[in-house]
């Protein structure tokens, strides 16, 4: 009879070892009242749905035009006086003043025995010379008026390189002032200009009217004068 229990414990002990198992591991699940879970499900089904539609509560923060489908709103445009400047009245435009022509020189008081050419810039005091041979040298510098000339005949003379070098630019209807020993003032106008030998003398004759002969070197040997003769009005 023993052996007989024995081998039939043997033949059962692995379905009897699974059967216990099984119910030693739903035990729990057997003992667990239902309304106990109840509570569980409740209180984990809120939260859920909480975060659920807290995330899509942020999502539509986000994103709004994407979620619900809605194209979003055109900007509203700027009213046309805002985008567009008011155009600016024209700027008056800049006149420059008149430019007004220099004033003309005052006229240069001349005194007596005084030799002055406007265009030249050239003003002398007129000294004496008495030598009617011509013998005595002419002093370096300054002009010198010959007082053997013919009557109206005014002729002053200087040195080229020198005093009267720049009388070699005179030109016809250029404008010499001369004041006489009173103090008078003639006024000139050239009537022409010539190169002459020393040797001749007509330039020293007198004239029909008044005129004033200008004489310098032409040469540097002083064998050839340069004149210039010019009439008074």
């Amino acid at each position: 009879m023993a052996a007989h229990l024995l081998r039939a414990l043997r033949r059962w002990r692995s379905p009897l070892l699974a059967g216990a198992a099984i119910w030693l591991l739903s035990f729990p699940l057997l003992t667990a009242h239902p309304s106990a879970l109840r509570p569980v499900a409740a209180a984990t089904a809120p939260s859920a749905q909480s975060a659920a539609g807290a995330s899509l509560h942020s999502r539509r923060v986000v994103r709004p035009a994407l979620l619900i489908g809605v194209e979003a709103p055109a900007p509203t445009p700027a009213p046309a006086s805002a985008a567009v400047a008011a155009p600016r009245a024209p700027a008056a435009p800049h006149v420059a003043p008149p430019v007004r022509p220099p004033a003309p020189p005052a006229p240069r008081r001349i005194g007596a025995n005084w030799i002055y050419i406007p265009r030249l810039g050239l003003s002398q005091p007129v000294g004496w010379y008495g030598d009617c041979l011509g013998r005595s040298a002419v002093p370096r510098w300054g002009t010198w008026r010959w007082s053997c000339a013919g009557a109206n005949n005014t002729y002053i003379m200087a040195h080229n390189p020198g005093t009267f070098t720049p009388i070699l630019g005179l030109r016809a209807g250029d404008v010499v002032q001369y004041g006489d020993p009173s103090g008078r003032v003639h006024t000139y106008h050239v009537s022409y200009t010539t190169i002459v030998s020393n040797t001749q003398i007509w330039p020293l004759g007198a004239t029909g009217v008044s005129s004033l002969t200008l004489q310098t070197c032409w040469t540097w040997d002083g064998s050839r004068d340069f004149i210039v003769r010019a009439v008074e009005g």
